[in-house]
Parts: C-alpha cells; sequence; structure tokens
C-alpha cells in the first residue's frame, strides 16, 4: 500500500491522503449570533442516533463558527447539492466576511441559516461538544430537517468534488 507509519502514527501528509479517499458529503454549518451570521465548509459530518435524532460535525477550535455555535446553541448543517461547488469554496476561505454575500438566506425554526438550494439542511440544538484533538466534536440535537429530493448531494473526495 506504500503508507509507512512512523512513531505515534502516519505522517499527517499520509493520513491526509487516506482519508482524502474516503468520498464524503460536503456541507456548510450556519448559526446566527448577535445578528451576525457565520459559517463554514464542512466534510465531517454524520448521523449519531436515530432515537434521539443526533447528529454530529467537527469543527477547528480557533473557527469563528465553532466560537458562535457555542454561544448561540443552534446550528444549521446545509448539505450542499452538486451545483453548489461555489459555494463550498466560498465559506471554506479562511476570514472571509462576505461569505453570505449573493446567497439567499432563510431563518430557520432555530435562528441559525437555511442557505437556498441546498440537497437538505438539518436544524440542531446544541446537544454536546466533545474533544477532536485540533477539532471540536458538536453533537447536535435535531429539531427539523428539510429536504429537496430533486437535487443530489455535493460529494468531495482526493481533494476534488465528484458528480454523482
Amino acid at each position: 500500500m506504500g503508507l509507512a507509519v512512523q512513531g505515534n502514527g502516519p505522517a499527517p501528509a499520509d493520513f491526509r491522503k487516506a482519508m482524502g479517499s474516503f468520498a464524503a458529503g460536503v456541507t456548510v454549518v450556519t448559526t446566527c449570533h448577535g445578528g451576525r451570521l457565520v459559517g463554514t465548509t464542512v466534510s465531517a459530518f454524520s448521523a449519531v442516533s436515530l432515537e434521539p435524532p443526533l447528529v454530529m460535525v467537527c469543527l477547528k477550535r480557533d473557527s469563528r463558527t465553532l466560537a458562535a455555535v457555542g454561544q448561540a446553541g443552534v446550528f444549521c448543517v446545509n448539505i450542499l447539492s452538486a451545483e453548489q461547488g461555489d459555494l463550498a469554496h466560498r465559506f471554506a476561505r479562511s476570514g472571509a466576511d462576505d461569505r453570505f454575500a449573493l446567497t439567499v438566506v432563510e431563518a430557520g425554526l432555530c435562528g441559525a441559516p437555511l442557505l437556498a438550494g441546498c440537497a437538505a439542511a438539518v436544524e440542531c440544538e446544541l446537544h454536546a461538544v466533545h474533544d477532536g484533538g485540533d477539532h471540536e466534536i458538536l453533537v447536535g440535537r435535531v429539531l427539523r430537517v428539510v429536504v429537496d429530493e430533486t437535487k443530489p448531494p455535493l460529494v468531495y473526495v482526493r481533494g476534488g468534488f465528484l458528480n454523482v
């Protein structure tokens, strides 16, 4: 296979390559705190439990979105559609203040922004936070889901988007 173990585990570049081989959906996690919309692109998202309905998302420790979610106590996981690659790139840029420009947004049930044109949206209240190394693992209790079955999801694998 060619990936060598070094010391306490693989080299970061090798680990990144291996994880990049796992196709993942692309989401934008959003919240609103103090009247300010905040969001970031995230691929580390998964269902945790059906009863009660729980999901998890991982955010970098230095993320403004993480801080805002912690203060607001609510967030929305916007599952991007295949045609929203530009949105994924926009929300992935560090420090960008214009992330919501040219994006149609509506306030969700919990106040977190829902982005128009997504394949689905999962609105959550913050249920728990766990240590995840250089990330925090946020567990959200799902309050509401919105699904557009006509829109295929955006998928990320090996550094690029894949049309399914």
